[in-house]
C-alpha cells in the first residue's frame, strides 16, 4: 500500500463499516428526527466547507486564495468526511483529472462501471503534482495521523453517549462517503454538456443540490482553475458563493 494514498486505500472498508453501523443503529436504536436533522446539517458543513471548498477547489485546484485559518478549518472538516486526508484525497483527484475516463483514472464509471460506487483507490500518485502538500507540515501531520485524529474525534463524542457518536460522527460520515462515490459515478454518466471535453463529464442539476455545486462537472472539467462551477445563470453553485466571502 502506498504511503501517500494509505488512508484513501482503506475507503472500501470504511464505507462498508459505516453503512452497516448506520443500518444497525437505525433498526435497533430509538430514533430522533431532530438529531437526524443535526446529522444532515453536519454533512452540509463537512461536504460544503470540507470537501467542495477545502479539499477540491482550494487544495486540489488552488482556484482561489484564502487565509491559513480557512485552509486549515476546511481541511479538518474534510477529514471528517471519512474520505481520507488532504494529501490522499488531492492525490486521487489530480489523478482523475490527468487521466479522466482513460486508463489510470481511479474513479471513472466508463472504465470501472458500478463497482466504483465502492471507493477503492490504491495507486502510486504523482508526487510532483502534490508537492505543495507533502512539504507542508500541517498537511503531512494530518495525513500521518489521520486515523488517530478520527479515532479521537469518535472517542470524544462517544464519551457523551452512543447516540452522539452515531448522529455526530458515523451518520454524517456515511452520508459523505456515499454522496462522494455516487457523485463521481453520475458526473460522468448522465446530464448535459456546455463544453466539449476529452472525457464524459456531465452537468447534472440534481447532483449539484446534494454536492453544493459539484454537479456542474462538465463546466468544472472545462475550466478546472475556476472556483465557480456555474456557467449559465440558473446553474446555482452555493460553494462558490461562500468562497466569495472567504477568499482574499
Amino acid at each position: 500500500m502506498n504511503y501517500l494514498t494509505s488512508n484513501t486505500a482503506a475507503l472500501p472498508y470504511i464505507q462498508v463499516l459505516l453503512t452497516v453501523l448506520t443500518l444497525l443503529f437505525a433498526i435497533l436504536m430509538p430514533q430522533s428526527l431532530a438529531m437526524w436533522g443535526v446529522s444532515i446539517a453536519l454533512y452540509v458543513l463537512i461536504g460544503c466547507f470540507g470537501i467542495s471548498i477545502g479539499y477540491h477547489r482550494l487544495l486540489t485546484h488552488k482556484s482561489f486564495k484564502t487565509s491559513k485559518f480557512w485552509e486549515r478549518t476546511c481541511t479538518i472538516l474534510g477529514m471528517l468526511a471519512f474520505t481520507g486526508s488532504s494529501i490522499g484525497w488531492v492525490g486521487v483527484h489530480r489523478q482523475h483529472h490527468k487521466y479522466s475516463d482513460k486508463e489510470g483514472d481511479p474513479h471513472s464509471p466508463v472504465l470501472h462501471g458500478p463497482k466504483m460506487l465502492i471507493a477503492n483507490y490504491d495507486f502510486d500518485p504523482n508526487r510532483w503534482s502534490i508537492r505543495y502538500l507533502i512539504t507542508d507540515k500541517f498537511h503531512v501531520f494530518t495525513h500521518k495521523y489521520y486515523f488517530g485524529i478520527i479515532a479521537l474525534w469518535m472517542l470524544f463524542w462517544l464519551a457523551f453517549g452512543l447516540n452522539f457518536l452515531f448522529y455526530l460522527v458515523i451518520i454524517p460520515g456515511m452520508i459523505s462517503i456515499w454522496v462522494s462515490t455516487i457523485s463521481n459515478y453520475v458526473n460522468h454518466k448522465w446530464g448535459y454538456k456546455n463544453f466539449e471535453t476529452n472525457d464524459e463529464s456531465r452537468n447534472l442539476w440534481i447532483n449539484s443540490i446534494f454536492t453544493f455545486g459539484e454537479g456542474w462537472h462538465n463546466n468544472h472539467h472545462a475550466r478546472p482553475g475556476s472556483y465557480d462551477f456555474s456557467v449559465k445563470w440558473w446553474e446555482f453553485d452555493p460553494a462558490a458563493k461562500i468562497i466569495n466571502l472567504i477568499k482574499r
